[in-house]
């Protein structure tokens, strides 16, 4: 990208999305928002593969092979039209909602082997926050995977440790779609118990960065497997997502030689304030139970399992062995502190305050190392 004038050519996310990017990007530059992505006929030696990528990653990738086949020819035409677009307009930066799955990540990265600078937008895990990222969201996103940086900003930024616990005031559960009931008899909440919030069945947190646990059916019985190995008088404690279309309640029927519970009654946030610790694939409640001071073991893939901020679980086997000893879990406070407060006055900015946030990712790496474009 050349370092004059910017301009921004957006697929069009509509509605709140179309806002929450306008705002970020408000004084930067001229917004393009396209319906559809530009497609030619005409491809490059990496088209073939990308295609393939953006159809295993897509949500209909295992709806026959017809489909397989069409959407696979949809998705080259769009990133053989992206690379070419952006090519010809190196002055323009690619924007996103999300980007991860098909036609977007065709976008995308055509883009980006054109050589122009991307933002990736999404919601995040904060009210009223966006993620805007210049590699991508969620795991795919640009932020270092050790503590290093954000010690060494939080040195010089000086920010007071505890500042970053007022961006999470607000957090509430998600309002529940239906009603769901609890099976059984639970322990009481002063119990000593690990909580598990569970994701939506088919999450695309979970279908790409899940690991060993990209269904919620396998997590379940790896959970209760590892429920087995819990010192006595503790239990695990699983609640649904409150969106969830389906429940998976049946699993944990005859499970009552093991120490697991299912409690979708009680608040997420009341529980996760209750628990010794939380476990999830890749969930933002794992990042919002930070500000319940909670240690947080992921066993998915998350950008924010960093050691001394949160603990990892990536197998089933390492989930029982965690199990066999949860007094164990903790977290280094320091870290934690850096970490946290990095996201809160950097990562994750108000819409409407994002723009000076925004220019600096786009000129790359800083002193820190943050903004690391990853091919």
């Amino acid at each position: 990208m050349t370092d004059g004038p910017r301009r921004f050519v957006c697929l069009d996310p509509r509605k709140a999305k179309r806002k929450a990017v306008a705002d970020a990007l408000a004084g930067l530059g001229p917004i393009r928002w396209l319906r559809i992505p530009p497609m030619r006929l005409r491809g490059y030696p990496e088209t073939a593969t990308e295609a393939q990528t953006a159809l295993n990653m897509s949500k209909d990738r295992d709806r026959g092979p017809l489909v397989a086949r069409l959407n696979r020819w949809l998705f080259a035409l769009q990133y053989n039209g992206a690379r070419a677009y952006f090519a010809a307009n190196p002055d323009a930066v690619a924007v996103c909602w999300n980007g991860l799955n098909g036609t977007r990540r065709a976008f995308m990265q055509g883009a980006r082997h054109a050589g122009a600078r991307l933002l990736f937008f999404e919601l995040a895990p904060l009210p009223g926050r966006v993620t805007i990222d210049p590699n991508g969201v969620n795991f795919a996103n640009s932020l270092p995977r050790k503590i290093g940086p954000y010690l060494a900003w939080a040195k010089a930024e000086s920010p007071a440790p505890d500042a970053w616990r007022t961006a999470g005031r607000d957090i509430r559960q998600r309002a529940p779609m239906q009603a769901k009931a609890t099976p059984g008899d639970l322990p009481p909440l002063d119990a000593p118990f690990l909580f598990v919030p569970l994701q939506t069945p088919g999450d695309s947190q979970l279908r790409l960065f899940g690991g060993a646990f990209p269904t919620v059916e396998g997590f379940i019985d790896a959970l209760v497997a590892a429920s087995a190995q819990l010192p006595e008088g503790w239990h695990i404690r699983v609640k649904e997502h409150p969106t969830a279309p389906t429940s998976f309640a049946d699993k944990f029927a005859g499970t009552d030689q093991h120490p697991i519970y299912l409690d979708n009654a009680t608040d997420t946030f009341s529980q996760v304030a209750a628990s010794r610790g939380v476990i999830t694939v890749n969930s933002s409640v794992g990042l919002e139970s930070m500000f319940y001071d909670k240690p947080v073991v992921a066993c998915g893939q998350c950008f924010w399992a960093i050691p001394g901020v949160a603990d990892s679980a990536p197998t089933p086997q390492a989930l029982a062995d965690l199990c066999s000893n949860p007094g164990a879990l903790g977290y280094d406070a320091a870290a934690r502190d850096a970490f946290m407060n990095f996201l809160t006055q950097c990562y994750y900015p108000e819409p409407a305050t994002a723009a000076a946030l925004v220019a600096a990712r786009l000129q790359g790496p800083d002193r820190f190392g943050f903004w690391q474009v990853q091919p």
